[in-house]
């Protein structure tokens, strides 16, 4: 039996999610959707929203038979519309798609358009036509479109080209200690695992109860016993949980404080949600930093790190106090501005640390 989580089916999965698998949002998220009420829903990368959206298409064939659904991906499919009429043709029952009366068709019927991997704003028509097919009828047409963390950056923008199809907007937090408790015991019983569900605390704490690292993490304790749960070294370095961690990792310069925190990078006391994050951020260094400046410390390379990867690009004090692992409790401006000017004084014959008053540090070649 191949247990490997990359290999194996994920559309049998989502009928063993429990209804309030993603607690009140998908009742809240249904309702919406069948009384006229159009909604975004997004998530962190690896956090579950491919999974709500095909939950929610599920859920409504069995809650409403008479309710007609349509599922596009905005990566998939290159002439959008066209496939939308094609689809609505179908639905009812014409041959040719363009005598399709879509005002007529939804007098007596209902729709709701799935529109997944939302992330960029250049399919202005298609967003035009989608607005224009929600006036026709706003009772009868709702749409569901879902996305990661492109979604949630440009939702006014998204806002701009189609109100009527992108407001409201939810995220799909991560999972508590229940959720995470619930994630391993649906794929143990998906896979056929036994991974022990007195290790949820454990698993909770290296994930942040992010379903793609609970998932992989399962698979490692699965693979190589509860002992690797220790090694949070060797799980970051299978490549799953690296990919996850490196792809969140290279968002964080690019985010305000607020965005993380909305976007669930950051919990309420100010900490990253992840311990395997935190040690991802810490240790992983861009690689021979040391031989181009050998009299840097571990700290100086993980700042160093924090600017090559953002060479132009102003870094600010949130920034630098996750990278130098400070709390709430421990936070220090000092400490920054020190930690700063210790490694512009070590590179400054290569690089150039600028200050911006009130605004953070940019770094340039020289």
């Amino acid at each position: 039996m191949d247990n490997n989580p990359k290999n194996q089916p994920n559309v049998s999965i989502i009928s063993r999610l429990p209804e309030d698998h993603f607690g009140t949002l998908t009742s809240q998220v249904l309702n919406h959707l069948t009384h006229g009420q159009s909604c975004v829903v997004y998530s962190l990368p690896g956090g579950g929203v491919d999974y709500f959206s095909k939950q929610i298409q599920l859920l409504i064939h069995q809650k409403y038979p008479k309710v007609n659904t349509i599922t596009l991906s905005m990566e998939m499919e290159n002439d959008k519309i066209s496939v939308i009429k094609k689809e609505i043709s179908k639905l009812a029952k014409n041959k040719i798609q363009d005598e399709i009366d879509i005002k007529k068709y939804l007098e007596n019927k209902k729709l709701i358009i799935i529109i997944n991997d939302v992330a960029s704003l250049k399919y202005k028509k298609f967003y035009k036509y989608l607005n224009a097919l929600r006036r026709i009828n706003k009772d009868n047409l709702t749409t569901l479109s879902t996305g990661y963390t492109s979604l949630y950056l440009k939702s006014n923008e998204f806002l701009k080209r189609a109100y009527h199809v992108f407001h409201p907007m939810y995220r799909i937090a991560n999972f508590d200690y229940e959720g995470v408790k619930q994630i391993i015991k649906i794929n143990n019983d998906h896979y056929g695992w036994e991974v022990p569900l007195s290790l949820s605390k454990k698993i909770l704490f290296l994930s942040g109860g992010l379903p793609s690292l609970v998932k992989h993490i399962s698979y490692e304790v699965e693979k190589k016993g509860k002992k690797i749960l220790k090694m949070k070294k060797k799980l970051m370095k299978t490549q799953p949980i690296n990919y996850r961690l490196t792809q969140i990792a290279n968002l964080i310069p690019k985010l305000s404080l607020e965005d993380q925190f909305h976007l669930g990078i950051i919990n309420n006391n100010g900490t990253l949600f992840a311990d395997l994050l935190k040690e991802y951020l810490k240790t992983n260094e861009i690689e021979n930093l040391d031989k181009l400046f050998p009299n840097l410390t571990k700290t100086d390379r993980r700042i160093l790190s924090l600017f090559v990867r953002n060479m132009n690009t102003i870094i600010d004090k949130d920034q630098l106090s996750i990278v130098l692992d400070q709390t709430a409790d421990t936070y220090s401006q000092w400490a920054i501005y020190k930690a700063v000017a210790r490694v512009r004084d070590k590179i400054k014959d290569r690089y150039k640390i600028k200050t911006l008053r009130g605004r953070g540090w940019i770094m340039e070649s020289k």
